[in-house]
């Protein structure tokens, strides 16, 4: 069986018969993947719709595909992940993953330990790569949703928005281990995991006075990027199950 390829399209107005890609898109499809005329692949809205193409015509600067089917994959867990900066790498690794997991929304953030060289215009140009992360990790992965990536904000900003949320949750080792209670939550939740160093007493005391609940991954000392995949993993599995048993109920 061929391997399904992916391309993210702009979500299209009503149900589309065709679709035209270029830029950046048509670039990937014909000079990377070599897609030529009457080849059939997928494209994805970023907004949960699958699409099933065939290529029509390929152009010099477009290609022209034909939509033969869709679909729509189930609502996306309300799931947003706050992570302080990292370096590249790891920053990396786990923008990917989380994508591929089915991350909502994802919030850099800057702390007291964090390691940040990117003040004026770095910002922008760093922001604009995560983005190209992100897209791509849902390209590789046929993820139908194209998380949002917030650019990074300080630790006050992330105090914030806490409020916000119907839960958030802290990835913190110490903790006792237990239940996440999300099970009957019907609004977003947000997941929050420190730098490498941890966060300071201070940003401890502000997490958990804006109602951070702190929850163990287990009894091991995680890396960031592992802990933000872990925490993701776990909220959005709860979420899952939760919401698969109130169907069950209803039924019954």
């Amino acid at each position: 069986m061929a391997e399904e390829r992916y391309f993210l399209i702009a979500p299209p107005e009503g149900e589309p018969d065709v679709v035209v890609l270029d830029g950046a898109e048509f670039r990937h499809c014909t000079r990377v993947c070599r897609v030529k005329a009457g080849e059939r692949l997928k494209l994805l809205d970023g907004r949960g719709s699958i699409y099933d193409a065939a290529v029509e015509h390929v152009g010099p600067r477009e290609a022209r595909l034909r939509i033969v089917g869709a679909t729509k994959a189930p609502e996306q867990p309300p799931v947003d992940i706050a992570l302080a900066v990292l370096k590249a790498p790891r920053f990396d690794l786990a923008l990917e993953k989380c994508t591929e997991i089915g991350v909502r929304r994802f919030i850099p953030f800057i702390s007291a330990r964090s390691v940040w060289r990117g003040d004026g215009g770095g910002a922008a140009a760093k922001l604009d790569r995560m983005k190209r992360k992100v897209a791509a990790a849902c390209k590789q992965s046929g993820q139908p949703y194209l998380p949002v990536v917030e650019a990074v904000s300080d630790f006050d900003g992330l105090i914030e928005r806490l409020g916000t949320y119907e839960s958030v949750f802290l990835a913190d080792r110490d903790a006792a281990l237990a239940k996440t209670n999300i099970a009957a939550s019907s609004g977003a939740v947000l997941g929050i995991v420190g730098p490498e160093g941890g966060f300071d007493p201070d940003e401890l005391r502000r997490l958990a006075r804006g109602g951070a609940i702190a929850l163990s991954l287990g009894p091991f000392r995680l890396r960031s990027e592992t802990a933000a995949l872990c925490l993701l993993y776990r909220l959005v599995s709860d979420l899952l199950a939760a919401r698969a048993a109130r169907r069950e109920a209803v039924r019954r």
